[in-house]
């Protein structure tokens, strides 16, 4: 792999094009397209608006990619940023796409196999420390596996080297104090235990018997109740079980030997089983959003009439994304509802407002947005390149915004595959009118 580090946007447009001399996409050369990885970087904008300079200069298709991994940021800041960047790529011509994998590297890797990709652009950050080895590791590995793939890194400037406020490091959440009393009452059993085994072997390996408790403790209630199951597993062996009996010396050498052999394997063991059940959930949510947009273009693609299609797409973001949803459209001059999922639905004058303004300009607006946000529902145009064809309107029951920050990449995806339906049907009744002015059947 090649690997450029451009320092200005003007100079990674120039780089990675066709031979010197030659016209960009002219015979002869194999631009490939140009995979952009997308990250919750405070600058991702930058990144894409790079990006899509590079593919106009060498005039190859482009796609923006956002990695999840179990280590991500929870920071719906973050989650933010990454949606409003692959909105920004996805309106300068790129497909977007989200790939869950086990680290970035992995991710961008993978999807590189299955792209007819030749370069890949991202982002690179003044980092210090632990984050800054990460990010090597993480260039090293793409230039070490990504054979035949032009790498460009654009650094990121001082003051936005960082992702946004609390990206980069998971939210701890506070461990329940139901945790502590399990930790405590699985030692307590244990303990019960070793009891009865000292009557038959002695105190002698009784201490293996702790690892019982911290292992899963560790496994399933998190680190901070682990370690309370080390230290209480350390003072009840020794207090009860070691002779002389009912005495402690925190000095004595098993003491030492065993706290730091029981906090290493809780401290293991929690970070292990936490990074395991991240890569299971975003497996499993990966595989039924993936199976969910595949069942969509499915119906989508057997729906003949308006009707059934805007029905089709009210169903699967009502059943995906968890809202209410109603699709309208242009019916004799007049937006009028096409399908409705619950049924059964109205909206007021303010929702009208945000509506007419989202079908004339093509944009978003309603709730959650910057336009009419004190609407009640949030209008999501399905703007193809016939124009704008139909708005899909999204609302809670509980009026709180509709769309999350986690939840925007698969809208815009669902967005995507409407609006392709929606232009074919839209094609089909232009065919249908030239026949029948032409009077052929």
């Amino acid at each position: 792999m090649r690997v450029e580090i451009e320092s200005e946007m003007v100079q990674i447009q120039q780089i990675g094009g066709p031979g010197a001399g030659e016209p960009p996409g002219s015979a002869g050369s194999n631009p490939g397209s140009i995979v952009v990885a997308v990250s919750g970087a405070a600058d991702s904008a930058v990144l894409v608006e790079a990006g899509a300079a590079l593919a106009e200069s060498m005039c190859v298709p482009w796609e923006a990619i956002h990695v999840e991994t179990p280590e991500a940021s929870r920071d719906p800041a973050a989650a933010l940023q990454v949606a409003e960047a692959l909105a920004l790529a996805s309106k300068r011509g790129a497909t977007i796409a989200t790939v869950a994998a086990a680290t970035a590297a992995d991710g961008i890797l993978e999807h590189l196999r299955t792209a007819a990709a030749t370069h890949l652009v991202i982002g690179h950050g003044q980092r210090v420390g632990w984050r800054a080895w990460r990010q090597r590791s993480t260039l090293d590995a793409l230039a070490a596996r990504a054979d035949g793939i032009m790498l460009h890194v654009l650094p990121r400037s001082a003051g936005t080297a960082e992702p946004i406020a609390g990206a980069g490091r998971r939210q701890s959440q506070p461990d329940s104090p139901r945790n502590y009393s399990y930790a405590i009452a699985l030692v307590v059993a244990t303990l019960l235990v070793a009891e009865v085994l000292q009557l038959f072997t002695g105190p002698r390996s009784l201490d293996l018997v702790f690892l019982f408790p911290v292992i899963a403790v560790a496994a399933r209630l998190g680190l901070r109740p682990a370690l309370l199951a080390a230290a209480l597993s350390v003072f009840c062996y020794n207090y009860f079980l070691l002779i002389p009996a009912f005495s402690f010396d925190i000095r004595a050498p098993q003491n030492l030997v065993m706290s730091a052999v029981l906090f290493v394997i809780a401290a293991y063991t929690s970070i292990l089983t936490t990074r395991m059940r991240g890569r299971l959930f975003l497996s499993d949510r990966s595989a039924r959003e993936n199976a969910s947009l595949a069942a969509l273009a499915q119906r989508l693609t057997r729906d003949a009439d308006w009707k059934a299609t805007a029905t089709t797409v009210c169903e699967h973001v009502h059943g995906l994304l968890g809202v209410q949803a109603m699709m309208f459209r242009e019916v004799e001059g007049m937006l009028t509802p096409a399908a409705a999922v619950p049924p059964q639905q109205g909206i007021g004058p303010v929702d009208r407002a945000a509506l007419d303004w989202s079908w004339a300009h093509g944009e978003e607006a309603g709730a959650g947005t910057t336009v009419v946000s004190a609407a009640d529902w949030q209008f999501q145009p399905l703007k193809t390149s016939l124009g704008v064809l139909a708005v899909l309107a999204l609302a809670r029951e509980d009026g709180r915004d509709p769309i999350g920050p986690s939840q925007r990449i698969l809208l815009s995806t669902i967005i995507a595959q409407a609006a392709l339906a929606h232009e074919r049907l839209r094609l089909e009744d232009l065919m249908r009118t030239a026949d029948a002015s032409s009077g052929q059947p």
